[in-house]
């Protein structure tokens, strides 16, 4: 009995330490990111080719877009946080991560990350979103092992808005049925462009409330790059233009404005306002709860043409 408590309380550990990795991006990654499959596959025909969509299945495929989603997530938080630069970043920023609070050494990090890339594929072939599970190894070798988030602030935002697009279209395939059932549509593929333009110039917004550590590391990010002002201009400017240029773009009645427009003044307001540790990173969660309005807009649209103008072509 006492051999089996030892062991579950080393299970227990471990699934810690797992979880740890991931901790600071389930509210920036996971949770809008399986918001935006379930509001994708909800749009049907506007983003996919699936004319009908069945919202009590794509709900029950819940379970595998969660998935899909953490597996990899977790291969790129292991492949960015068991770097030397990350590690000393953490420990000034997020000291509770595994490798700053010494819970496995940066070659076990490196042998779990050997672990953890096969596991996304193979999670990946199963619920039909292996493109999207390569693309996001590519990028978080481009990311990481090669240096690109640190060349360029600009830089680290187009890999990260590439990173996103990732995310989105492989949440929509694997909450639309995966790639044997339903397809993107053209229009899919220009609204995530349209994602990825918001993402890379607003994204910089995360890097406010990290100055300390991205200074120790030598990152150049908008903050220590352009100065603590302009960077808080170079996010609201972008955040205010974008939250009426999306639900124009799908032709929305005012209702359809409503929610990106008064998520992103508040955004708007307090990244110039607001100047303090804190307050910026609960304006960069006030960031996710804008990009998840967003993600709404296709299924509003989808919606409006049932009720008012037929089924978009």
């Amino acid at each position: 009995m006492l051999w089996f408590n030892a062991r579950a309380r080393a299970v227990l550990y471990h699934f810690r330490t797992l979880w740890l990795f991931t901790y600071s991006d389930l509210v920036s990654i996971l949770w809008p990111e399986l918001a935006f499959g379930i509001l994708s596959a909800l749009s049907g025909p506007v983003l996919t080719t699936n004319s009908a969509p069945d919202t009590t299945a794509i709900l029950q495929r819940l379970p595998h877009l969660a998935l899909w989603t953490w597996t990899n997530l977790l291969v790129n938080c292991v492949a960015n946080q068991r770097m030397p630069h990350s590690i000393l970043e953490d420990a000034a920023n997020k000291p509770w991560r595994p490798l700053p609070a010494q819970r496995l050494t940066a070659t076990q990090a490196r042998r779990l990350l050997l672990l953890a890339i096969p596991l996304a594929l193979l999670v990946s072939v199963c619920v039909g979103a292996l493109f999207e599970t390569a693309a996001l190894i590519i990028l978080t070798y481009m990311y990481n092992d090669l240096g690109l988030a640190d060349e360029s602030y600009l830089l680290r935002n187009v890999i990260n808005a590439l990173a996103f697009v990732s995310y989105g279209s492989g949440t929509t395939r694997v909450a639309s049925g995966g790639d044997e059932q339903v397809f993107l549509s053209t229009r899919a593929g220009l609204w995530f462009f349209v994602i990825g333009a918001v993402v890379a110039s607003t994204l910089q917004l995360q890097d406010m409330y990290d100055q300390e550590g991205d200074a120790l590391r030598g990152r150049s990010t908008a903050p220590l790059v352009l100065g603590d002002r302009a960077a808080r201009w170079s996010i609201a400017l972008p955040v205010v233009l974008w939250s009426f240029v999306c639900p124009a773009l799908w032709e929305l009645p005012v209702t359809g404005f409503v929610a990106p427009v008064t998520i992103g003044g508040i955004i708007a307001v307090r990244i110039v306002a607001v100047r303090s540790v804190v307050g910026d990173r609960t304006t960069f969660r006030f960031w996710c709860l804008w990009m998840v309005a967003m993600y709404i807009l296709p299924m509003l649209k989808y919606y409006r043409a049932m009720d008012h103008e037929g089924l978009p072509e």
